[in-house]
C-alpha cells in the first residue's frame, strides 16, 4: 500500500476481501455506470496492475471471473489467490480522457503486470491464446530486474554494456513489441500530437476507429496521407511521423 501513498487523498475506492461474495456485489453495484482508472494491488509482492474502462462494473467482473483479464494478472492471482489483492479506483473520469489519465497513472506508478505500457494500446481487445504468449515472453525479456534478472550480480564487459544500453532504448523495444503484436491482430495505429509527441496507440486500425468513432479505412487513409485527423492529431503506422 505504501507505493499508492502520493495518491491516497485522491482515490476513490480501496477494497480488500475481494473473494467473498458480498463484496464483489457490493463493489460492482458502486461501479455501475461509471468509468475510470482502476487497479488491483497484490499484498504478497506489491505488485500492481493498472487499467481503465467505459464500464468499471463489467470490467471488475471480467477480472474477478478471469473472462477477459490480464494474463500476467491472472496468473498472480491464482498463484497467491483473489484474497491477496486489493482493488483500487484511482479516479473515476469522462471517457474522453480514459486514456491520458491511465497514461499518467501508469507512467507514474510502472505496474508491474501491465505488458503493455502505453495506454489505450489493449483497451477492450480479447487477445487469441498466441499472442498472450508472445507478448508474455516480451514482457518477461523487458521487465525482468534485480534479483529477478538472470544477470543479477554479475558485471558486463564495455562492449556488452553497450549493447545493453541499446537494446533498452524506449522506442526500439516500443516498436519491436507492437510490431509483433500487429502481426497477429492488425495494421498498428500511433496517434501523435500536433508537436510530433506520442500520445496513444492501438494494436489495430480497427480498434483506433472504435475509439475515434469512425470508420477503419478513414484510419487507415489518414495514417497514410499524413494530414492532420480531426484537426488535432497525426496518424501513423510507425514510431516516425512527419507533420504537413
Amino acid at each position: 500500500m505504501t507505493r499508492l501513498q502520493p495518491f491516497f487523498n485522491s482515490i476513490e475506492l480501496v477494497t480488500g476481501n475481494l473473494h467473498l461474495a458480498e463484496i464483489q456485489a457490493i463493489t460492482k453495484k458502486e461501479l455501475n455506470k461509471k468509468s475510470g482508472i482502476y487497479g488491483f494491488l497484490c499484498k504478497s509482492n506489491n505488485n500492481l496492475y493498472l487499467g481503465s474502462s467505459i464500464d468499471l462494473s463489467s470490467r471488475f467482473n471480467e477480472h474477478i471471473k478471469g473472462s477477459r483479464s490480464n494474463i500476467l494478472l491472472q496468473r498472480a492471482i491464482n498463484k497467491y489467490k483473489i484474497q491477496d489483492f486489493i482493488f483500487v479506483i484511482f479516479e473515476y473520469c469522462e471517457t474522453g480522457i480514459l486514456v491520458s489519465r491511465e497514461q499518467f497513472f501508469i507512467d507514474e506508478l510502472k505496474p508491474e503486470y501491465n505488458i503493455l505500457k502505453i495506454a489505450g494500446s489493449s483497451l477492450g481487445y480479447k487477445h487469441t491464446e498466441e499472442s498472450k504468449t508472445l507478448m508474455v515472453k516480451i514482457q518477461n525479456s523487458m521487465d525482468k530486474t534485480g534479483e529477478n534478472n538472470p544477470m543479477f550480480g554479475k558485471t558486463h564487459s564495455a562492449e556488452a554494456k553497450a549493447k545493453i544500453s541499446e537494446s533498452r532504448k524506449g522506442k526500439t523495444r516500443l516498436a519491436e513489441t507492437i510490431a509483433k503484436i500487429s502481426a497477429t491482430q492488425g495494421t498498428a495505429i500511433f496517434v501523435f500530437d500536433s508537436v510530433g509527441t506520442l500520445v496513444n496507440s492501438y494494436t489495430s486500425a480497427r480498434k483506433a476507429a472504435i475509439h475515434f468513432e469512425c470508420s477503419q479505412s478513414t484510419i487507415l487513409k489518414y495514417a497514410q496521407n499524413g494530414q492532420k485527423f480531426q484537426g488535432n492529431w497525426i496518424l501513423s503506422t510507425s514510431l516516425v511521423t512527419k507533420e504537413k
